[in-house]
């Protein structure tokens, strides 16, 4: 079932917080509020849809937030991994060890995934990240720089993403997807 909106309600208030994944439903019993949505694609390719959720509608890099990604194809779990801490290296100085410890942890928790399957993470500034797919708890990475560097892929006004991030924040169009329409072969022959 989609989470819907008021379309007339400012702070986007969530009419239906059943659409989150349950797990994460039992882990958290808060209310969420979309800060806005948008489609991470590079040249041709459209990789995932994007929502980011705050508690206000608002997103403050100092509170928790979702960022909750629905995949648009098939991606396997040491790709997003491998880009993740590309993207992070590229944001950040880390070290060897960062690295290497952020690599194994999340390689423990990202699995492959394929069209229309979603991951979800839960930020807690300062603290850690956990991760949801949407039927079960993944793990968490617990590292208050590893939050922040993670979510800088997104957030970080330095992103390979702007438009991305721009319509997370809520400032920005949110680009359609593109369905393909299946035609019979009566249909066809016009």
């Amino acid at each position: 079932m989609p989470l819907s909106f008021k379309t007339d309600d400012m702070n986007r208030v969530a009419l239906n917080a059943e659409a989150l994944p349950k797990a994460f439903e039992l882990a958290c019993s808060d209310a969420w509020c979309q800060s806005g949505e948008g489609i991470f694609s590079w040249s041709v390719f459209r990789f995932y849809r994007a929502r980011l959720l705050t508690h206000t509608g608002t997103f403050e890099a100092d509170k928790p937030f979702l960022l909750d990604l629905h995949y648009l194809r098939t991606l396997k779990g040491e790709q997003i991994v491998s880009t993740s801490i590309v993207e992070i290296s590229r944001l950040y100085s880390i070290s060897d060890e960062q690295r290497t410890r952020w690599t194994q942890a999340l390689a423990e928790i990202i699995p492959d995934v394929c069209l229309g399957d979603r991951l979800l993470g839960w930020f807690i500034p300062g603290s850690k990240v956990e991760f949801f797919s949407a039927s079960h708890a993944l793990g968490l990475i617990q590292d208050p720089d590893f939050v922040r560097f993670f979510s800088a892929i997104w957030l970080d006004e330095r992103t390979r993403s702007p438009h991305l991030r721009h319509a997370l924040l809520g400032n920005a169009q949110v680009m359609p997807v593109l369905e393909a329409k299946v035609v019979a072969p009566q249909e066809a022959s016009v």
